[in-house]
């Protein structure tokens, strides 16, 4: 099968496309930067999802697709250039997908579209309530694929948690990283009690093929998620224990974490938005159990060793 993956330069589309050649598919990769990737079956489209007539390039002849590509405030600080990548990319690649005859298409989210105060645990039916622009955006591109559902495209949404393992760049989980590596204090904002759940990145990249595979997974919208969800706490004493440090757990107050946090981000200088520090601050785990009985997908690994393999990835290419 051919396959376009856009944001295949990105984390989450190495993974995948990796993973789509392994499969024995042909893929074309869609990114304004180059990956490095090189295989027979791999042809790479350095250009923008934002301009429809790079999208048409890249879309013709593919019986899937794979949208990926996304633009995040931790790479992405303009909300202008954020929008159009999130919005108007996802409108020319779907405008594109139905054009050009594609048979399916799997497009990645976020759980960002629920916003911060989420029950627990969050299922698919739950509000939409983004607090930042990457959730607005999210909510928008959702609308989107709704849209073109009702015009016959087959099309299936995923919304993940931050997405851990290998080769992991999110800049405050590797500071996180390098800072145990050095020995040095972890802060626990709130005190680490509470459980941040995340998702490694080859479930996410197996959940996208399931959809793939099922026909029954047309319209399906279903939250990603890691099992047996650890706290704050337990997390960074798992990475001191695997690096074999002793552990430097600072608890900072939730009052004064936030008036950090709001300062630097202010002056561009903090590697944590204060969207996330609020997630941070209570529990927040999502229902997965719509992907586990109607794809069968399950998660492989949890929070702390995907962690752990994000970790040694990352000592071992820095």
């Amino acid at each position: 099968m051919n396959i376009l993956i856009t944001g295949s330069s990105g984390y989450l589309g190495k993974n995948t496309t990796a993973l789509a050649l392994k499969r024995g598919h042909a893929v074309v990769g869609l990114d304004i930067k180059r990956s490095g990737m090189e295989h027979p079956a791999f042809r790479e489209i350095v250009g923008d999802v934002t301009k429809r007539e790079t999208v048409d390039n890249a879309v013709q002849g593919c019986d899937a697709v794979f949208h990926l590509a996304a633009a995040l405030a931790q790479f992405e600080p303009d909300e202008r250039r954020m929008h159009l990548v999130n919005v108007q990319g996802t409108a020319h690649v779907l405008s594109a997908a139905i054009e050009h005859g594609a048979k399916k298409v799997v497009y990645v989210s976020s759980v960002e579209v629920y916003g911060i105060r989420v029950p627990l645990p969050c299922p698919e039916s739950a509000p939409l309530n983004p607090v930042c622009q990457y959730g607005r955006d999210k909510v928008a591109a959702e609308r989107l694929c709704r849209e073109y559902l009702e015009q016959g495209l087959d099309i299936t949404i995923f919304r993940p948690p931050t997405i851990n393992g290998p080769g992991q760049n999110e800049p405050f989980l590797v500071s996180q990283m390098e800072a145990i590596a050095r020995g040095k204090p972890t802060l626990l904002p709130g005190g680490g009690s509470t459980k941040l759940q995340m998702v490694h990145v080859d479930d996410v990249s197996s959940a996208i093929f399931l959809a793939l595979e099922n026909q029954q997974s047309r319209g399906l919208v279903m939250n990603l998620g890691s099992d047996d969800v650890p706290t704050l706490k337990e997390m960074a004493s798992a990475l001191y224990r695997h690096v074999g440090t002793k552990a430097r757990l600072i608890n900072v107050n939730a009052t004064l974490a936030r008036v950090i946090v709001h300062a630097l981000a202010k002056l561009h200088l903090s590697p944590l938005e204060p969207q996330h520090l609020e997630i941070a601050l209570q529990d927040y785990v999502f229902d997965t159990a719509h992907a586990k009985q109607l794809l069968g997908w399950r998660p492989t690994r949890n929070d702390i060793e995907a962690a752990i393999e994000a970790y040694d990835w990352h000592m071992q290419h820095t």
